[in-house]
């Protein structure tokens, strides 16, 4: 049985889900990434209502990253921030970004696209790796 830090599992969903209000929001990249998708501000908000399938994928999303980053992060026994942004980088790159590119690639999703949903993720993947390497 892993050591993995449930509490510190937890708040990095957290601070990783609500980061992505922020992040797509109107002050950030939420404008363009709707321009990129398709998606009209009267769009989004007849369909408003229906998006809390998103938003549950979304929150079970962060726990799993976050879960699986504790993990990795007990197994190799990273206590500092240096090793949480390591183990957070390397992670997002291959397998966020390589995923992401590749099938983005053979959908025709533009790469600016690719850009700002890799962007969260890096953000994200890095609020996990820090809050929980240095979590004591």
């Amino acid at each position: 049985m892993t050591d993995v830090n449930i509490p510190a599992v937890l708040v990095s969903a957290l601070v990783y889900f609500a980061g992505g209000a922020l992040w797509y929001s109107k002050a950030m990249f939420g404008l363009v990434w709707m321009d990129l998708v398709g998606l009209s501000k009267e769009k989004l908000e007849t369909e408003k209502n229906k998006a809390w399938p998103a938003f549950l994928t979304s929150v079970i999303s962060a726990l799993l990253i976050s879960y699986a980053i504790g993990r990795v992060i007990d197994y190799v026994q990273v206590t500092t921030l240096a090793g949480g942004i390591h183990i957070a980088f390397w992670s997002w790159l291959c397998f966020v970004m390589t995923t992401s590119f590749t099938n983005s690639i053979f959908a025709g999703r533009p790469v600016k696209l690719v850009l700002i949903d890799g962007g969260y993720h890096f953000y994200g993947f890095h609020a996990a790796g820090i809050i929980q390497s240095v979590w004591v």
